[in-house]
Formats: C-alpha cells, structure tokens, sequence
C-alpha cells in the first residue's frame, strides 16, 4: 500500500512535541499570576520544560499552578525538552531551565556526565515515591506504556493485537506508525519475532533490525508524540505505536481509534535540576510539589498517565483506571524497558537506527 503522511526526517527535538498548546514556545509564558507576598518563595521564578502538548497542559494543571499558588512562585513554562540543549545549557554555564522532564534513561547517563544536581532529599520527600523511580539525580512523576493503536474503521473486530500482529502486513495491511527512536522498536521488533519477554535483554539488534525490514517499506515514521496521534487520527497509518496517554487523549476526543495492551512496553518520565541551575531551591520545592499524591492524581485523571506516587491511585477516576498502565489488568501485560540497557547503548544504537533508515 503506498505510504502517505509524514516523511523520513531527523529531529533533535525528542519524542514529543506540542500538537497544541505550550511546546516550541518562542518565549517563556506564565503559568499563573505570581503571589503578591504570600509563600516562601513569594517574587522568585522558576522555568519548567516539559514535552509539550496536553501533557505539559497537564502538569500545569497538576504541578505547576499548586505550586504557584503554594508557594508564591510564579512558574514559567518552555520546551520541548531538548537534551542536546540542556547539554549546551549546562556546559555554557548558564542553564535557563530549572526543572526538567525527561525520559528515565537520560537521569543516569546525565547524572555520570555531570549535568545534573543531585535531589536534595532534605525537600524532596523521596520516600513517597515507588524506590523504582527514584535517583540520587532525578525524581519520577509518570509512568506510560508504549501500545498498539489501531483504526477502528480498518480493523472494526476490536483484536487484541500484539507485536506480531503489528508486524503482520497479510493479515492486518495497511501503512504503519513507527516511531522513528530505535528505543523501544527494537523491543517490538523481538517480541513480534518470538522471543520470550524475559529473555529480551540484552537485545539481540541483528534479529531486530532484520524483523524491522519486513515493514520498512510501509512505515511511517513519527517524532513526536504529537505526530504518532495525527498519524492515526487522520488515516495516514491504520495502526501504530504511541503512548497511552496519547492514545487516551485523542480517543476522549472522538478519534476512531482503540488501543490493545498486549504486551505494553513500561517507561517512566524523571524530573531532573540542570547543573548550576540559579534557582535551585525553587526547583526542588516544584519537584517535591510533583510527588504530592493528590497532584500526580489530576494528571493521571487528565492524561491517564500512572503516578509514581501510590497513594495517588485513590485519588484517580474509576473511569481513568482501566486506561493507566500499571493498573492490575495492563500491568499484568506489561514489559519494563531496561533503562540501564538503554543508557550504555543508546548512541551506537541510534547511529545504527539512522543509517537503517537510510538505507
């Protein structure tokens, strides 16, 4: 079938960028009005870059304007997150960015290569969080899965799809979305080619880029978080890779879409403080504002994202849960992406991505 949408392109700019709202903001935009005088941090400012889209929204919401009004801090907003930017931030000495979201793979990499300050736990109350989501460099305030979403129209039976379906042209033909970061095709690309879940790492990247040729000629890469939703929203691909909270969004929206949790991949997003940050106090006050349960609960109710924080379930919609990812039922179907895998060999991977591509 021949492929229509977006084209084979880099972008530096991470996985996801705004379908609306904040992301690639020219300039910084406040979150709320600043407290006259109240709050210990009353006429200070704080920058936060997160992903963009409905979910910095979300965070906003949930994160950022509590905390405005808590503390007095007025709570600017950039992004999208960007970590060859926070890398020339850092290493010229003036960062912008205060506090950060990123993937869970980046903390590490970016703690050992001095880019970030260390969670000073004497504010943070790490011990509210799942110990799977806290580093000495970073906090985590999201969990997500990476799941198949598929056209409705195209596939109106409802399957319960997996990775092998997904890479099953015969039986389920149409263009794919692929997300074009070799983190986590290369995990789809083994599942559908076999191998047992718990034998998966270390990847055996042969087997994967070999299975990742039999739907080269039929994808369509995406980018950005919100290009794998336009992609399905619009029939470019009729089936594809995306995150739950995207996929949750637009089909709240009416999108004739559904999800399958086959096999969900699990990541989680961390917040991190950029070495020599100039308002680190005010940072890790956010980031401890972020590991409230009740506020992690109004951005998984907005977003269906998972909370870190586990007192935050009871605060989360009885409609919201069957979408979370690690609620019983998905949870029971998922695979956590080895982030210490990723972290020692991303960069040899993405070049080998790339030049697949190309090829």
């Amino acid at each position: 079938m021949k492929k229509t949408g977006v084209a084979i392109r880099s972008n530096k700019m991470g996985r996801r960028r705004a379908l609306t709202g904040i992301a690639g903001v020219a300039s910084l935009a406040a979150v709320s009005r600043p407290a006259i005088s109240a709050g210990p941090f009353a006429g200070r400012k704080v920058v936060f870059t997160g992903w963009g889209g409905s979910y910095q929204d979300a965070e906003k919401v949930g994160y950022c304007e509590p905390f405005a009004r808590n503390s007095g801090a007025t709570v600017l907003q950039d992004g999208p997150t960007d970590y060859a930017k926070l890398r020339t931030m850092v290493a010229g000495g003036n960062p912008t960015w205060d506090v950060v979201d990123v993937q869970d793979f980046f903390v590490s990499t970016a703690g050992r290569d001095g880019l970030l300050e260390k969670i000073d736990t004497n504010v943070v109350d790490v011990k509210r969080v799942d110990p799977k989501f806290v580093d000495e460099y970073g906090v985590g305030n999201m969990v997500f899965s990476f799941v198949i979403g598929y056209s409705t129209a195209a596939f109106p039976n409802n399957p319960k799809l997996n990775w092998a379906d997904y890479f099953d042209l015969k039986k389920y033909p149409g263009p794919r979305s692929v997300r074009d970061i070799v983190q986590p095709m290369l995990e789809a690309a083994l599942l559908a080619d076999g191998v047992d879940p718990k034998a998966l790492y270390p990847l055996d990247a042969d087997r994967a880029f070999r299975k990742l040729d039999t739907i080269k000629k039929d994808a369509i890469f995406w980018q950005t978080n919100s290009q794998s939703q336009q992609q399905l929203v619009d029939g470019s691909a009729v089936m594809g890779m995306i995150n739950n909270g995207r996929a949750y969004d637009v089909i709240k929206k009416s999108a004739k879409l559904a999800i399958s949790w086959e096999q969900n991949l699990q990541a989680g997003d961390f917040l991190v403080i950029p070495k020599g940050s100039k308002n680190r106090d005010v940072a890790m006050g956010l980031i401890n504002e972020m590991t409230l349960p009740e506020n992690q609960a109004k951005v998984a109710n907005l977003m269906a994202y998972s909370p870190t924080n586990l007192s935050a379930f009871k605060f989360i919609d009885a409609d919201v849960q069957p979408w979370i990812s690690t609620s019983p039922q998905n949870n029971s179907k998922g695979i956590l992406i080895d982030k210490a895998y990723w972290r020692d060999n991303l960069q040899p991977l993405t070049e080998r991505w790339n030049a697949w591509k190309l090829a």
